[in-house]
């Protein structure tokens, strides 16, 4: 895997847009489906059981990132746990809103690509 995907997936720091957070998000979950389809049928429903970690862990990366890109601390995904209100209102930050623009607490605005080292001004 290259060093970025590696990051993407499974670290907890930096910052990731709505975008990425989006398609990422989406690639994981047809990922997920086709592999447990695939674990279930060759080896059986109790196997799919080794899917769930790795899925978690990437699932809550991206939601930390995703945090993180809004200027909040990830212990605020804990907000879950508040029924009905909560889960809502992650959903509206996490997926639609737009993260703070230039650098936070937290990093450098992730949709700002970094300056050429080699261009001439």
């Amino acid at each position: 895997m290259k060093p970025e995907l590696t990051s993407l997936l499974f670290s907890f720091r930096g910052r990731l847009p709505r975008a990425a957070f989006w398609w990422t998000g989406i690639a994981l979950e047809v990922a997920f489906v086709l592999l447990f389809i695939g674990v279930q049928q060759t080896l059986g429903r109790e196997a799919t059981l080794v899917l769930y970690p790795p899925y978690l862990w990437i699932g809550l990366a991206l939601c930390a990132k995703r945090m993180r890109d809004r200027g909040y601390s990830p212990w605020w995904l804990a907000a879950v746990l508040v029924p009905v209100a909560g889960p809502l209102w992650l959903l509206i930050e996490i997926g639609f809103r737009r993260g703070t623009p230039g650098e936070n607490a937290y990093g450098p605005d992730p949709r700002i690509l970094p300056a050429d080292y080699l261009s001439v001004k």
